[in-house]
This record gives structure tokens, sequence and C-alpha cells, in this order.
């Protein structure tokens, strides 16, 4: 088992259009996506990230994000990205240096994988938004940090007018 060392590098793997919950993001969508992660996990500054993203989303992406920041893992079609996540995940080599792993999606395609990582000894934090969190995540027995959606409140703005 990996020995567990507070405050050591963490590897976090984002779902942007999930994180975003959009299928068509913004800039200004994902710099405020971007705002609030950040916020809310406090990473460090040897913290690494691997972004999954659809082709057509990586433009806004790139710019919101940022360039030289992350890698983007760029793959469409259905479940595209988070397939590109699930196999930089799987691999040692990817994972190896890091002594914890955030995902950042409430997909239940990624509850095995956290299960199996915390398994091995890494410290597993899933992040997720509050309405699109998959119950596999919550009993893969990982962290879960869940961010107030977005969305409800641009929808209930919307019916008030």
């Amino acid at each position: 088992m990996r020995t567990q060392l507070n405050g050591l590098r963490t590897l976090h793997f984002i779902d942007i259009e999930n994180l975003g919950e959009s299928a068509m993001l913004t800039e200004q969508l994902v710099r405020t996506v971007k705002c609030e992660y950040m916020e809310a996990v406090k990473p460090r500054s040897e913290d690494q990230y691997l972004i999954g993203v659809s082709h057509f989303n990586l433009a806004a992406t790139s710019f919101g994000w940022g360039s030289g920041v992350a890698k983007y893992l760029v793959q469409s079609g259905e479940n595209g990205a988070d397939l590109a996540l699930l196999e930089y995940l799987s691999d040692p080599q990817v994972t190896g240096s890091f002594q914890g792993v955030k995902i950042a999606s409430g997909d239940g395609i990624f509850s095995e994988m956290g299960a199996a990582l915390r398994r091995k000894g890494f410290k597993v934090g899933f992040v997720a938004r509050q309405y699109g969190v998959s119950g596999s995540i919550y009993r893969s027995g990982c962290d879960c940090l869940i961010l107030p959606s977005s969305r409800i409140g641009a929808e209930e703005f919307q019916l008030v007018s």
C-alpha cells in the first residue's frame, strides 16, 4: 500500500463538460468553473491537471482554463472525454508520482476506477455538481466534494421573468 503523506502532489482529472454542466462550453463558463474548482479544492502549486474535453469545446476550454497549465485530453463521441480520462487514470506511469487523485465529474463511469485507486493507497476524491452525481460515486468509498449546481439558478432566473 502507498504511504499517505498529507499535503503532497495531487493529480486532477477534470471532466470539464460535466463540471460545466454543458455540452457547449464558452471561455467565460470555463473560467467560472475553474475559479469554483480552485476555491473548493485549494490545490497546491505542485499539482497537475488533465482535462478531458471534446474537440468542439477545446478552444473554449484551453482559453478559459489557460494554456500551459493543464494537459488537454481530446476525444469526441459518446463518453469520449470520459474514456480519454479513464485511459490516463488507469496508467500507473501517469499516477505513479502522485499521492492524491481528484476526479472532477459526477459520472458513474469513474466510480470503479476511483475505488480501485483508493484500494491501491491513493487519496481519491470526487468533485461533482449537486444534481449531477451518480450514486455509485458515493458508494465507491472515496471522498466527495459537492459543488452547487449553476444551472438550477439560471433556470429559475429565466422562469421568474
